[in-house]
Formats: C-alpha cells, sequence, structure tokens
C-alpha cells in the first residue's frame, strides 16, 4: 500500500511518516469500521381533524376551516395588507372584523387564540358555557366546542374524521 501526500502529491511507501518529496506529515489511513443504517417506516400521520366552523343564527352553518400549519391570522383580505390565513370576507358578521383581526397558535398540541388588537375584539363562549367571556387581552387555550367572536363572526373549533392518538 502507498500513501500520496496532500500537500505535493509525492506517493511515498506506507511506512514512513513524512513525504520523501516536501517532508509534509503524512496522514496514515484508518480502517473505518462500516456503517448501518436502518431504515424505519415512519408511522402514517393522521390528517388535521381540526377546523372551526362558521355558527349563524344559532346554528353552524357548513363552511369550515381546516387548522393546518402551527400558526394562522384571522381577518379579511385588504389590499394594502394582503391576504389572511383564514379570510372571513362575505361570512356573516365580517364588516365587524378587522383586516388582522387573530392569531390561532398552536403551542404543544394545544391551540391558542390571540387578538391582535382588533377594533371589535375576540371573545370565547367555552362549549359548557351559556355566554361570551370578557375581551381577550391575553392567548387563550382553546377546547373541542369552543366559540369565538371575532366582532359579530362567530367560529366554532369542531373535530373531524379520525383522530389519531
Amino acid at each position: 500500500m502507498v500513501i500520496t501526500c496532500g500537500v505535493c502529491t509525492t506517493v511515498n511507501s506506507k511506512d514512513v511518516d513524512f513525504c520523501e518529496g516536501c517532508g509534509a506529515e503524512l496522514i496514515q489511513p484508518r480502517s473505518v469500521p462500516p456503517v448501518t443504517i436502518e431504515i424505519v417506516p415512519l408511522p402514517a400521520l393522521a390528517p388535521n381533524t381540526l377546523r372551526l366552523a362558521v355558527k349563524r343564527q344559532g346554528s353552524l352553518t357548513g363552511t369550515k376551516f381546516l387548522l393546518g400549519g402551527e400558526r394562522l391570522i384571522l381577518g379579511r383580505f385588504d389590499t394594502i395588507t394582503g391576504p389572511v390565513d383564514i379570510d372571513l370576507t362575505g361570512l356573516p358578521g365580517c364588516e365587524t372584523v378587522s383586516r388582522l383581526h387573530a392569531e390561532l397558535f398552536c403551542d404543544q398540541g394545544h391551540w391558542f387564540v390571540k387578538d391582535l388588537g382588533s377594533t371589535n375584539g375576540v371573545f370565547v363562549k367555552l362549549r359548557t358555557g351559556t355566554s361570551f367571556g370578557s375581551r381577550l387581552s391575553a392567548p387563550y387555550r382553546l377546547e373541542l366546542g369552543d366559540e369565538l367572536a371575532l366582532g359579530n363572526a362567530r367560529l366554532v373549533l369542531i373535530e373531524e374524521g379520525p383522530r389519531a392518538d
């Protein structure tokens, strides 16, 4: 076996520590044990099943928004501020929804809602509640069945389809 000098490319015998051509220290090749890589298939990811359903006159309307991603902005499209993730334009009560009204974000598997300084506020009615609480002043952790009021627009957190455990 021979060693080629990395400095001057002189071919040297394996028994020398320094290059015979330039005197640079030679690095002896080491045997590296083979690496075994095990390919483990990942379990199939369950589709996201959480949605915001639009509510009007006490009933769900059938319009739903998938909670995809980890951060979503709710509001109305505007040519100055641009699109939002969940556009409430054209929905009942949308005239009281700010362009950048609220943020939904997921933290450690839990969804939270936060008012983004909207004019008409964000309110939450618990699944088991009969009325809305005070205007949000801090992020609020949502549970299934909680109802949001963004101005006069109403949305309910629901789950559809199979749930991954």
